[in-house]
């Protein structure tokens, strides 16, 4: 009994601080004529009470009130959800007939796709995968191998690079020197054998 007298007492107060929203939005922030708000001690029908006679007094004030609270009255299914299971009893037979034929060709895809679910439900034999488990330890080693494979080809790349800088130095810009200094002293023997050659034709013209 405790328990539904706090759940009345609850919707109570959510109806009450729903009305002092809409009765702000109509009255703003003026001074209210209507009751003052009763106690929260107060008993149920007597909030009840008064909160009839706030709505009252908000649809004597406001045209959108009194309008709402009209179309309440005469569609009051506009103000409750509908339920998607049942079929609305607004709708003629025809008009329902007409809904579904509509939706033939979704309820055909649906059921399609739902018979091929049934039909691969079966549950796949389990000894590949447990296989392939079994393989785990030795897919590590392979890859572990490979980790250390891919180590030895940095170091054989980086090895042969140095060899090909060693070559480079060595072979090319050495052996360029070399040959710079070769012609250098084969072009002072060219000069010293021309000048003795000179010098001997001196002496022969002298006898």
């Amino acid at each position: 009994m405790a328990a539904t007298s706090e759940t009345v007492s609850d919707t109570l107060y959510m109806l009450e601080q729903r009305l002092q929203r809409i009765d702000y939005a109509v009255n703003g922030d003026s001074p209210q004529t209507h009751d003052e708000q009763p106690k929260p001690t107060a008993s149920a029908a007597a909030r009840l009470r008064h909160l009839e006679r706030t709505l009252k007094a908000l649809s004597t004030k406001s045209h959108a009130v009194a309008d709402v609270l009209q179309i309440h009255k005469q569609f009051p299914e506009l103000f409750h959800p509908a339920d998607e299971k049942v079929v609305p009893s607004t709708l003629h037979p025809a008009a329902l007939a007409q809904l579904i034929l509509a939706h033939e060709s979704l309820y055909k895809t649906t059921s399609a796709q739902l018979q091929s679910l049934q039909d691969n439900s079966t549950i796949p034999d389990s000894a590949p995968l447990v296989k392939l488990i079994g393989l785990e330890p030795r897919l590590e080693r392979i890859e572990a191998k490979q980790i250390e494979q891919a180590r030895d080809f940095a170091e054989l790349r980086l090895r042969s690079t140095r060899l090909l800088e060693n070559w480079y130095k060595v072979g090319v810009l050495d052996m360029g020197e070399k040959w710079t200094d070769w012609e250098e002293r084969l072009r002072d023997c060219e000069i010293l054998v021309r000048r003795r050659e000179a010098a001997k034709k001196r002496e022969e013209g002298m006898q």
